[in-house]
């Protein structure tokens, strides 16, 4: 029996996982339970488990510290596999490169957790026979596995002593596999079988288990087309809907090296979220130089760009406005979850908005608001993309069907829907995608009028009505979009001849 020790503060789990599993039937017995990380480090002294179930945020000291501490010492080598939430996914990912054994989602599933136990209980068998019959080969996969993932891996490569390849090059690619947005693959045991068999006739690639993710130890160089083959078999191996995505660390000539390759895949791997449809990551200058960092995205901006686009019909509009969204949090060097509550509530802010100013769009507009939830659970931006610009176009077909009136027309028509709007003729270029000096010419020529001579004669239109039903000069400007009163009083007396207040009171005594 090999001895398994459960880490969770949550009682409530420990007792859990001690009942939900037949330990004895798949060759492990529990010999311990710890509620947080110090508590789990004392008695790991005393116990000396073979496997650390264990979660990854904890009080006080957290999963990650734990394993961190486990592998400076090279005589603490226990096996762990982790416990963690989508909300800690990106945490969890960090304690992959520690060469833990894998992850379980919490709620943990009873025929996940025990596939899990059943494939690391080989591992330890394997381990087991390799310490009594040091003579006997040992897998190549395992080796490789061992030099990369393990504490000490480094070390055994630069020296040498394992790794018995003669070959002119060495790349690290990993692959990983999702089965649903947000959703870890649960074949990936499977696929690396499949793998194995498929390439097994191929003497310069060897298939190895990484953490979570499935490497490849290749002794050519990868090609953009010979990593999209390897994602199509995959995907051909997996179910429907599975998504793969593929990082490859540089090209290395000397085996010592290896590690090197493997911890650059790892760091794009890091950057999935940023992945595009192809599902292939490649390193990107403006992402490696820390200094380049781009401004936050301010969401009350981006909210008036996307209700604006929206509110012209425009799915193209729409279109460039979230993948404009998605280049800005990226060159502000957001974090996924960042990016994701960004984009939620820059949605959440441009729909708000349209029931009050487009009628019959209530339902649709809740319909369209309902799949915020559901952007968190995606795995790239790509994907949040996608799922906005599907219900978007919903929302638009519903609108009255979508609009087909020529350029100008929408366009001075969206002023005088929009005209106490900080409205700016850049913005609507943006917004209607023409060059701004080009829309301005198009506009007079349309209008016989300048854009901002237009704007400010429906303001003070507006603005007329407002007085003449007794409103004060300072509410007045601050409806019709003039944040400073003078400059409104000013703007009012040189297109009507005379001042707001004269204005309001001869409307009065009419």
């Amino acid at each position: 029996m090999f001895k398994v020790m459960i880490v969770d503060d949550e009682p409530a789990i420990r007792e859990g996982l001690k009942t939900i599993v037949d330990w004895d039937a798949i060759g492990f017995e529990v010999a311990e339970t710890a509620a947080n990380g110090r508590e789990a480090l004392q008695k790991y002294e005393r116990i000396r488990p073979d496997l650390m179930i264990m979660d990854i945020r904890m009080p006080g000291m957290s999963g990650l510290e734990v394993i961190e501490q486990l592998r400076q010492d090279k005589l603490r080598q226990a096996h762990v596999l982790i416990l963690s939430g989508y909300a800690d996914f990106e945490y969890a990912r960090r304690a992959l490169g520690y060469g833990v054994d894998g992850y379980l989602l919490k709620p943990v599933d009873e025929q996940e957790m025990e596939e899990e136990l059943r494939r690391v209980y080989r591992t330890l068998e394997q381990e087991r026979k390799v310490s009594i019959h040091r003579s006997e080969p040992v897998p190549i996969h395992e080796v490789v596995e061992q030099m990369l993932l393990s504490s000490s891996g480094k070390e055994q490569l630069k020296a040498e002593t394992k790794l018995q390849l003669d070959w002119n090059m060495y790349q690290i690619i990993l692959v990983e596999l999702r089965e649903g947005p947000g959703k870890p693959s649960e074949g990936l045991a499977r696929s690396f079988r499949q793998l194995s068999d498929g390439w097994a006739a191929d003497a310069k690639t060897i298939i190895f288990r990484a953490g979570s993710y499935l490497g490849i130890l290749a002794g050519r160089e990868a090609t953009i087309q010979s990593l999209q083959q390897v994602r199509e078999q995959l995907i051909a191996l997996e179910p429907e809907g599975c998504q793969v995505y593929l990082a490859a660390g540089e090209v290395v000539e000397d085996k010592s090296l290896i590690h090197d390759s493997y911890e650059q895949a790892e760091s794009l791997m890091a950057q999935r979220f940023w992945a595009g449809e192809s599902g292939i990551l490649e390193p990107e200058p403006a992402l490696a130089a820390p200094g380049g960092e781009g401004t936050t995205p301010l969401a009350g901006e981006w909210a008036d760009r996307l209700y604006y686009a929206v509110d012209i019909r425009s799915i193209e509009a729409v279109g460039r406005v979230l993948e404009e969204l998605i280049a800005a949090c990226r060159s502000a060097v957001l974090s996924e979850q960042d990016t994701k509550s960004l984009c939620s509530h820059v949605l959440s802010l441009a729909l708000s908005r349209l029931p009050g100013s487009i009628a019959g769009s209530g339902p649709a507009v809740q319909q369209c608001l309902s799949l915020i939830p559901q952007l968190y659970a995606l795995s790239t931006a790509s994907q949040i993309i996608r799922l906005v610009l599907q219900h978007m176009g919903e929302l638009l077909e519903s609108m009255d069907g979508g609009s087909h009136e020529s350029v100008m027309k929408q366009m001075t028509d969206f002023i005088r829907r929009h005209y106490s709007d900080n409205l700016k003729l850049e913005m609507l270029a943006e917004i209607f995608n023409y060059n701004s000096a080009y829309l301005g010419k198009m506009f007079k020529t349309y209008t016989g009028e300048s854009f901002n001579h237009f704007l400010d004669q429906v303001r003070l239109d507006n603005a007329k009505e407002m007085l003449a039903q007794g409103m004060k000069v300072h509410k007045v400007a601050a409806q019709v979009g003039y944040a400073n009163v003078d400059y409104f009083h000013s703007k009012f007396k040189k297109y009507t001849g005379i001042s707001p207040s004269a204005y309001r009171e001869q409307m009065g005594e009419g």
